[in-house]
């Protein structure tokens, strides 16, 4: 492992409040970049890429990404562009992926329709912003965090201090017929309000839940729960984004989307702001992270 991406599921394992990761021990991390040292192929023939020394990139459907050696399934391995350094690659999977699925799977969006980020300033928020941008969405997105209005308006994504504005209110002013996509991870009141908000025909998608310590598990069922009943109500959609659930049941596609996320990285199109640290000091990033006191996606580097 040459880098593993830090993300927010990480923290809520660690707690006890990930429904995806409730066995102790266990190693965090989701996502990672790395170079192959060795490998097997049985009696499949070997890609032209695969040799010792290639770097690859990651995305993991079970943790353990935080380690200096990873032994991974051919399928999971991505081959990284020439020149892609690999501790951006390492924030690219999860986010990315997430946001694709957002973007493509769920909300089947085309160009000029209308979509609600919700905490817009965080790294899929961030990820949906870059990615919708590139396909020419309107976007608004909720946040608070100093300097989200600078950073939001670099992709186009027009700001909501959640903290003094109603979202509900501003959309139903700004956009009385309603908008195409709401992408939601806070749950709660938020659904209903997303959901309110929603043009004819438009679709809500949950890709993650926030709750209180202690009960983030009952929290996400709840949610979810929400999400599916709502989904019953003729007019609108909702979804359930699930990505490791998604990766696993499509290799094909989980390999082409992730080459195409890494390429556009390479480009510059939607490289992903990094802050890095080396893997000794994951702790420490984590109470950073639980204290809004990064800039950008944390990237954990081997070596320290």
């Amino acid at each position: 492992m040459l880098a593993a991406g830090v993300g927010l599921t990480d923290l809520m394992a660690r707690s006890g409040d990930y429904l995806l990761q409730r066995r102790t021990p266990f190693t965090p991390g989701y996502e990672l970049a790395g170079e192959v040292l060795d490998f097997a192929t049985a009696d499949t023939p070997a890609p032209s890429w695969l040799r010792p020394g290639a770097r690859v990139a990651a995305a993991l459907t079970r943790m353990g990404g935080y380690a200096e050696y990873v032994t991974l399934p051919l399928w999971q391995l991505v081959p990284l562009p020439d020149g892609l350094d690999p501790h951006t690659a390492a924030a690219v999977p999860l986010d990315q992926l997430t946001a694709l699925s957002l973007l493509d799977t769920h909300g089947r969006l085309r160009p000029g329709d209308t979509v609600l980020i919700q905490g817009a300033s965080g790294g899929v928020g961030r990820a949906v912003g870059a990615l919708g941008a590139a396909r020419g969405l309107r976007m608004y997105g909720t946040a608070s965090a100093p300097g989200a209005r600078e950073a939001l308006a670099r992709n186009g994504v027009e700001f909501i201090d959640y903290r003094r504005e109603d979202f509900e209110a501003v959309l139903n002013e700004r956009e009385p017929g309603g908008v195409q996509a709401v992408f939601d991870h806070i749950g709660g009141p938020t659904l209903r309000k997303g959901y309110r908000v929603l043009a004819p025909g438009g679709v809500l998608v949950s890709y993650a839940a926030s709750g209180r310590p202690g009960r983030m598990v009952a929290d996400t069922l709840r949610a979810a729960a929400r999400v599916t009943l709502m989904n019953l109500r003729p007019g609108r959609r909702t979804a359930l984004a699930m990505v490791p659930r998604e990766i696993r049941a499509d290799h094909a596609r989980y390999r082409a989307a992730l080459t195409e996320l890494l390429a556009l990285a390479h480009a510059g199109t939607t490289a992903p702001q990094i802050t890095t640290a080396p893997l000794a000091e994951a702790a420490a990033v984590h109470a950073d992270l639980e204290r809004r006191a990064l800039t950008g996606k944390a990237v954990l580097t081997a070596g320290g």
